[in-house]
């Protein structure tokens, strides 16, 4: 289970009896275990515990969500939707891992963007076209 990560993956720890408001930066990990409402941004990890509470936008390397969270989260690596999980946002990461009993409500986008269309492919879909009658 995420919440038994240790203190030095997370470096920064945001309590259950706190509430924070505003934009986070930082290189190392972040748990949350309280309220957050803004934006963080961190090439590290984020984890949101199953008490924690997140609105707003997140941009990591990798998150782990278990609580619930309110906005749209973007990860270079993966992103972890862990059974307790109630997410109501937009997901784009090269991974994503949901276990059952997560909510997600949503648009997704995982993995590389498609490779970019050629001429090739531009002349097949004309003659596909022009053999159905298409102009």
């Amino acid at each position: 289970m995420a919440t038994a990560n240790s203190s030095q993956e997370f470096s920064t720890v945001i309590g259950a009896d706190a509430k924070f408001k505003g934009e986070l930066q930082f290189e190392g990990g972040v748990r949350i275990d309280g309220s957050f409402d803004g934006a963080i941004k961190t090439p590290g990890k984020v984890l949101i515990s199953q008490k924690g509470q997140m609105k707003g936008e997140i941009d990591a390397g990798s998150t782990t969500v278990e609580g619930t969270v309110d906005g749209n989260l973007t990860a270079k690596d993966r992103i972890e939707l862990n059974a307790s999980c109630k997410l109501t946002g937009d997901i784009k990461a090269s991974k994503l891992l949901v276990k059952e009993g997560a909510v997600f409500v949503g648009r997704c986008e995982v993995g590389g963007s498609l490779p970019p269309k050629t001429q090739k492919d531009t002349n097949v879909r004309a003659i596909a076209d022009a053999a159905a009658g298409k102009k």
